[in-house]
């Protein structure tokens, strides 16, 4: 079966990062992870900028394990849109960077 990284850069409203935080990890994650085709999820705060111009702190990685990809998209949008996945306006949604990446070859590890 197919995975998938999601991986999505944000920001919190300017003096709403704690309710941001929150919300984010003791609010979304849970709920998105009980989503068909998710698998985990786990967040992250940017440490170093190595190149370019990084002005989104906050990433999230989405673990997805599925045959239709534009299937588990579709639901995760239209949760969104019914309420099934609550949202905060502690996010800011004019400004957000998501992709979603398939794996193609094999995990490498050190030895």
């Amino acid at each position: 079966m197919p995975r998938y990284r999601m991986i999505t850069l944000t920001r919190p409203i300017e003096g709403r990062e704690d309710e941001y935080n929150h919300w984010y990890q003791d609010v979304h994650l849970p709920q998105v992870t009980t989503m068909p085709g998710m698998k985990a999820a786990q967040r992250f705060k940017v440490a170093r900028t190595l190149s370019g111009d990084s002005h989104l702190p906050y990433v999230a990685v989405y673990e997805i394990e599925t045959d239709d990809i534009d299937g588990v998209l579709t639901a995760i949008n239209e949760s969104m849109a019914d309420g099934r996945l609550t949202m905060t306006d502690a996010v800011d949604a004019t400004d957000s960077f998501a992709i979603v990446c398939e794996e193609i070859g094999k995990r490498v590890t050190a030895k």
